[in-house]
C-alpha cells in the first residue's frame, strides 16, 4: 500500500536562519506610515497627536508606561474615554502588523498590552425607519455618486467602515451580492452580504468595473477616499447630526434583534462578539423572545 509521504524539514536549520532576523530601525510616525501604506488604512490620521509627542521615538522603544500617562493625561483633559482607548486599539493594530512582518525585535511586544483602558458608557442608538430611508436616499445625490454606494453597504451589512473603505473589486460577487472580506477585525475571513437594491446601485454608479483595485479609491492611487465630510453634511441635513459612520452596526445589529434574529447569528453577520451585542442590544433580543412565548397564549 501506497502511503503518502510527508515533506521533509530541517528543523536546526530553520532555526539557525532566524538568527539573520534584524530588526529594522524605525520611528514611530516611520512605522505607523508604512503600516498605512501596506493596509490602506489612515492611522496617521487618528494617530497624529500621538506621532507629535512621539513621532521621533524608535518605535520599539516606547514604553506601556508611557502610554498609560498620555492616555490619563487624555482623559483628564476632558477627551472621554473611547478616544484614548480607540487611539491605542489602532496603535496595537500598528505594533501587531510590524511583529507579524519581523519588522519588530525578537521577543519584542507591544507597549500597548497592559495599557490602561477606560470603562466607557455604553452607547445606545435609537433610529427611525424614516431617519435610515433618509440616509439611504440622501446619500445618492452627493456629486461623488460613490458615497450612496458606500453607505447603502454600511447599511445592508452592518460592516466596519474600515471593511467597506478598504474593499476591492476582486472581492465583490455582484451576482450573489456578496463581499468576501479575507480577515476582519478579529482574524477570521468572513462573508458581507448587501442588498439587490444595493446591487442596482452599483452597477448605476460603476457602468465600467475594474477586476481588481479599491471601490472608494481616492486621489492617491491605492488609497481609499474618506468620505467623513460627506457623512457629517448628510446627518446635518435629515436632522441627526450626532450619528456616527460606526452607528451603522449599531443600526443593523438592532434591526436584526428587534426582527428576531438570534443574538449569535447577529454576531456572526456583522463579524461581532455576542457578549458586546448582549450588553448593547440584549433587551432587544429579550422583547423578541416575550414575543414569541406570549404569542400562543391566546391559544390556550
Amino acid at each position: 500500500m501506497l502511503h503518502n509521504r510527508r515533506p521533509s524539514i530541517d528543523i536546526s536549520a530553520a532555526l539557525a536562519a532566524d538568527t539573520e532576523h534584524q530588526p529594522r530601525d524605525m520611528t514611530l510616525s516611520e512605522l505607523v506610515r508604512a503600516y498605512d501604506a501596506h493596509t490602506c488604512n489612515a492611522n496617521h490620521y487618528r494617530l497624529r497627536k500621538w506621532l507629535d509627542a512621539l513621532g521621533g521615538t524608535c518605535a520599539w522603544d516606547i514604553t506601556c508606561e508611557q502610554l498609560s500617562v498620555a492616555t490619563q493625561a487624555m482623559v483628564s483633559a476632558g477627551y472621554k474615554a473611547s478616544t484614548p482607548n480607540r487611539d491605542l486599539s489602532a496603535l496595537g493594530s500598528v505594533y501587531r502588523w510590524a511583529i507579524e512582518k519581523r519588522l519588530a525585535p525578537k521577543r519584542f511586544r507591544s507597549p500597548t498590552i497592559g495599557a490602561k483602558r477606560f470603562k466607557e458608557d455604553i452607547r445606545r442608538v435609537h433610529v427611525t425607519e424614516q431617519e435610515i430611508r433618509a440616509l439611504r436616499d440622501g446619500s445618492v445625490a452627493y456629486p461623488d455618486r460613490r458615497f450612496g454606494v458606500f453607505v447603502n453597504l454600511l447599511l445592508d451589512s452592518g460592516a466596519r467602515k474600515g471593511e467597506v473603505y478598504n474593499s476591492r473589486w476582486s472581492q465583490v460577487d455582484l451576482e450573489k451580492c456578496e463581499l468576501l472580506l479575507p480577515t476582519s477585525k478579529n482574524g477570521q475571513p468572513r462573508t458581507m452580504h448587501f442588498s439587490q437594491r444595493t446591487r442596482e446601485l452599483i452597477l448605476r454608479v460603476y457602468p465600467v468595473r475594474p477586476d481588481i483595485g479599491l471601490l472608494f479609491e481616492g486621489l492617491v492611487p491605492q488609497r481609499p477616499k474618506s468620505y467623513r465630510v460627506a457623512w457629517a453634511k448628510l446627518t446635518k441635513a435629515i436632522g441627526r447630526p450626532d450619528l456616527r459612520l460606526h452607528d451603522s452596526r449599531h443600526i443593523v445589529a438592532a434591526g436584526m434583534l428587534s426582527s428576531g434574529v438570534s443574538l449569535p447569528v447577529a454576531a456572526q453577520a456583522i463579524g461581532n462578539s455576542p457578549a458586546v451585542l448582549a450588553a448593547r442590544y440584549g433587551h432587544l433580543e429579550t422583547k423578541t423572545l416575550r414575543g414569541a412565548v406570549s404569542s400562543q397564549w391566546s391559544h390556550k
